[in-house]
């Protein structure tokens, strides 16, 4: 799968020693894959390879794009997004654009997953006659069962928890036999999350919906088939921010709670 171009390389070993399986060695003919090991394309060694000497199955290891260039202060703008950002419930109706969607769930594919395996894959729902037929069968759902009543009773007081006001609706899912499918999940739909946020796009976690579309076999039938062994592992409202100007950064009585050993 990794071929190293002994044209180029210069054997700093550089690769050799960020790979974290040990798939690759130094050898006399150079570096080379060891045997029996199993690469997870992480492409680490890529990445760090000074003379770009590295390919997987014939394609280059490494983005094009030039490294980008951190500012000095860019550890305070992030500390700042973090307290500034809220969860949305109300929108505008102004809708967010495919490619705005698009862009933060690529994104997602360089957020960290459990052996490389990015099993999360995502379905965004845009079309408001599907988004109120979801509605319907969750209502059903929940006066047939008892389940999540409040589910009910806010919708008859004008409030949807499940999906507020919002414009598309993002359900993400994974394999169950993954390593770790709900982790990688979280991790990819934070960082997705962060970007929208940075655009103006607001977001909120939807655990209603991720549930009611596990647990109603209906939802899934009005959605692009996925394949049996897959869950939904995380769901999020999505849209721009409906004049909710917070001026505050709101008090967090649930500190860390950090234990030292």
């Amino acid at each position: 799968m990794i071929k190293v171009n002994r044209d180029v390389c210069i054997e700093c070993m550089t690769c050799v020693s960020v790979c974290p399986f040990t798939v690759l060695e130094g050898s006399e003919e150079g570096v080379r894959m060891a045997e029996g090991k199993m690469c997870i394309s992480c492409m680490h060694c890529g990445a760090v390879c000074p003379t770009e000497a590295i390919t997987y199955n014939g394609e280059p290891s490494i983005l094009s794009d030039e490294m980008p260039v951190i500012s000095e202060n860019f550890h305070e703008d992030l500390k700042n997004h973090i307290l500034t950002r809220r969860s949305y419930r109300h929108f505008s109706q102004q809708e967010v654009s495919r490619t705005t969607i698009e862009e933060a769930l690529e994104l997602a594919s360089w957020a960290p997953s459990a052996k490389n395996q990015h099993t999360t894959k995502w379905i965004v729902i845009d079309d408001n006659e599907v988004m109120e037929k979801i509605m319907e069968l969750i209502l059903e759902y929940v006066k047939e069962t008892g389940i999540s009543p409040e589910i009910a009773s806010e919708m008859e007081n004008g409030n949807n928890v499940v999906m507020g006001t919002s414009k598309a609706l993002l359900l993400a899912y994974a394999n169950d036999n993954a390593i770790s499918p709900e982790t990688d999940t979280a991790i990819a739909m934070t960082t997705a999350e962060l970007y929208l946020q940075s655009k103006g796009v607001g977001t909120c976690w939807a655990g209603y919906l991720k549930r009611m579309a596990n647990a109603i076999p209906e939802i899934r039938e009005l959605l692009p088939k996925i394949p049996k062994s897959c869950s939904f592992y995380g769901a999020f409202m999505i849209g721009y921010p409906e004049d909710e100007d917070y001026i505050h950064i709101p008090q967090r009585f649930k500190r860390a709670d950090i234990k030292w050993v």
